[in-house]
């Protein structure tokens, strides 16, 4: 066989380009967690799971599909050439579009990639002009792979059928399962904010944990997390809001792109004890970044589960049994087309709602009748409601929009403004946002004086505290916080004693952390006293993509949930304690390997018990003790 080269030079050009799709840790990744998904997505009549399954696998086969061409390719074929051709020109087209992180290496550059298949692509085509002669095939080979990516496949198939876990792929026998020193760090004094009366008791009521937002643990400390077992439950749903009802169980509010389902789950194994399709969900093309109509949801003081639901209608559920008590459909006070996006009580038994388009409305369960407003800003017209907001003892509410951050009070039943103050919303929706506005929900803490948000200004955002003890409340302080050009957060602060802790989520979507890649890291402590702010320490160990994450006054955490970059295409979550003292790692603890452990935008949450718990995009990954 008559080697030229033309072939040579074509050949490796397509082999060199190859080289940049789906590293090795990605690629076998792929094949064990894209079968699981389908059968998991089937077992839990979760057919968005069942797709994305099938998908994972597809982009496999086509990284596969073109490995076994190159062999073709070399020995001047001319069907693995026009394979090669179809293949490269198929992942050229996914290089445009949003999908692009699941063809390429993550230390592989898109523009680099595009450029890489276009020229190889090229290259083929003038190979299969100039070089006309082929050598013989190397017959076996093609079957012989595929016999063997079908048997592999075969077996994560099984598994996913009889594991209710997430899907997830074995970890690697060089990854440790914990690192780092499990003590309990130094304290910090904090105190948990004043009962709220519309809430359950304890900092367990809502995804931010209490009434003024604090995502801060007073009183509790974790269990060992070197000792603890982790645990996983697949619910075919992001489950964002985790609450525990009277008897000590974990309460789960699941929403996947068709429909919003609570399970009420064994804290020790996840095994569901109950579950309740709340209501269907319609697709849309924010079906991702929604979190309306079922992400946020809270226990009341009668142990309720209360939970705002599509089509305008907020409804109230037994903990336990999960029968439904009552709805209520306050519709009427929403605009057309609007859903609700959070719904908390106030303090005097009536119910505050937030709409996605600016609506904030209150109900009087009582008699069933509503009332609402609509928030415009003056200088912007209407603005957008992504996030939970924050209420006081007092009966105050306190909502951030697209442009401002304002206080309500109730008057003669019905919401009115009682201040507002805008912040800067930046020149675009960052990467890692849900909006062009703040990420964050607002969080009460110094006794109630004291607000803080995070705005979207450029180069970097900034922690805003506004001081609301005076009549007319003002700006207390702003400080600037990681990178220019890089620094976003879509999550709520953490609040104890007197400092606050933001992290960066710049760069984050469900994809861009796929294949061994993460985010912008960035955790930072702000200290606040009656002076300003003041940067206590910023640290850029962690990546966090998208976890609310908690602080552990008892233990000096913050527990969050992080992603290392791996150069191998390796996936790995980790259970996280940062030093709230001095920002560093104390301890890591891996939750599990694949993309279906990723959180997306979930929280953290610690159990009466000190159990660890984290809403995953597909269900709930857990370290449990005895």
């Amino acid at each position: 066989m008559r080697v030229t080269p033309v072939r040579l030079l074509s050949a490796a050009l397509a082999s060199a380009s190859a080289a940049l799709t789906l590293a090795p840790g990605a690629l076998v990744t792929a094949l064990w967690v894209g079968p699981q998904a389908v059968a998991a997505g089937i077992r839990g009549a979760a057919p968005a799971y069942a797709v994305a399954g099938a998908a994972i696998i597809a982009c496999a086969l086509i990284v596969i599909a073109l490995y076994v061409s190159l062999i073709g390719v070399w020995r001047g074929r001319r069907g693995p050439r026009v394979a090669c051709i179809v293949i490269f020109g198929v992942l050229a087209l996914l290089l445009v579009t949003p999908a692009w992180p699941v063809v390429l290496a993550g230390w592989v550059p898109r523009l680099l990639g595009l450029a890489a298949f276009v020229i190889a692509m090229v290259g083929l085509v003038i190979a299969m002009a100039v070089d006309r002669r082929s050598g013989d095939p190397l017959r076996g080979w093609a079957p012989g792979i595929a016999g063997l990516v079908g048997a592999y496949a075969a077996v994560a198939l099984v598994v996913g059928v009889v594991d209710p876990r997430i899907p997830q792929f074995p970890r690697a026998p060089w990854t440790p399962e914990f690192a780092g020193d499990a003590a309990p760090g130094r304290a910090l004094p904090a105190q948990p904010p004043p009962a709220h009366p519309g809430l359950a008791p304890g900092q367990f009521a809502t995804i931010h944990n209490d009434a003024w937002m604090t995502d801060a643990y007073a009183d509790r400390s974790i269990i060992d997390p070197e000792a603890a077992e982790p645990v996983s439950f697949f619910a075919g749903g992001d489950c964002a809001t985790l609450v525990w009802n009277a008897e000590g169980h974990l309460v789960a509010v699941c929403v996947s792109p068709t429909e919003v389902r609570t399970y009420v789950l064994d804290p020790r194994t996840l095994e569901p004890l109950a579950s309740r399709q709340l209501a269907p969900r319609t697709v849309s093309a924010r079906v991702l970044t929604d979190f309306s109509g079922g992400g946020y949801a809270f226990l009341d003081s009668a142990m309720r589960l209360v939970i705002p639901l599509p089509n305008g209608r907020i409804a109230r559920y037994d903990s336990v049994s999960l029968e439904q008590l009552d709805e209520f459909e306050v519709v009427d006070n929403l605009q057309p087309g609007e859903q609700i996006t959070s719904a908390l009580p106030d303090a005097a038994g009536l119910l505050w709602f937030v709409g996605q388009r600016g609506t904030v409305g209150l109900l009087d369960t009582m008699s069933g009748t509503a009332s609402s407003l609509v928030l415009v800003d003056p200088a912007f017209g209407p603005v957008d409601i992504e996030n939970s907001f924050a209420v006081d003892e007092s009966g105050g509410a306190y909502v951030v929009t697209s442009a401002e951050l304002v206080r309500l009070d109730v008057s003669d039943g019905a919401p009115a403004v009682t201040w507002r103050i805008p912040y800067d919303r930046g020149e675009r929706r960052k990467p890692g946002q849900t909006s062009q506005a703040s990420g964050t929900t607002p969080t009460v803490f110094r006794d109630g004086a004291f607000i803080a948000i995070t705005d979207n200004a450029e180069p970097r955002m900034n922690v805003v505290v506004v001081d609301a003890t005076d009549a007319v409340p003002r700006v207390h302080c702003t400080v600037p916080v990681f990178s220019d050009g890089e620094s976003a957060t879509d999550n709520s602060l953490i609040a104890i004693g007197d400092s606050l802790f933001v992290e960066n989520n710049y760069g984050y979507t469900l994809l861009s952390v796929a294949g061994g890649r993460t985010t912008t890291p960035g955790l930072a402590r702000i200290d606040v006293s009656d002076a300003g702010c003041a940067v206590a320490w910023s640290s850029d160990e962690v990546a966090i993509p998208s976890l609310v994450s908690k602080g552990v006054a008892a233990d000096g955490l913050v527990l969050t949930y992080v992603k290392q970059p791996s150069i191998l295409g390796f996936d790995e979550w980790w259970f996280t304690g940062v030093d709230a003292s001095t920002g560093d790692v104390r301890w890591r603890r891996l939750a599990g390997v694949g993309p279906l452990l990723n959180n997306h935008y979930a929280a953290a949450y610690v159990s009466p018990v000190g159990g660890v718990y984290v809403g995953t995009v597909s269900g709930i990954v857990g370290l449990v003790g005895d």
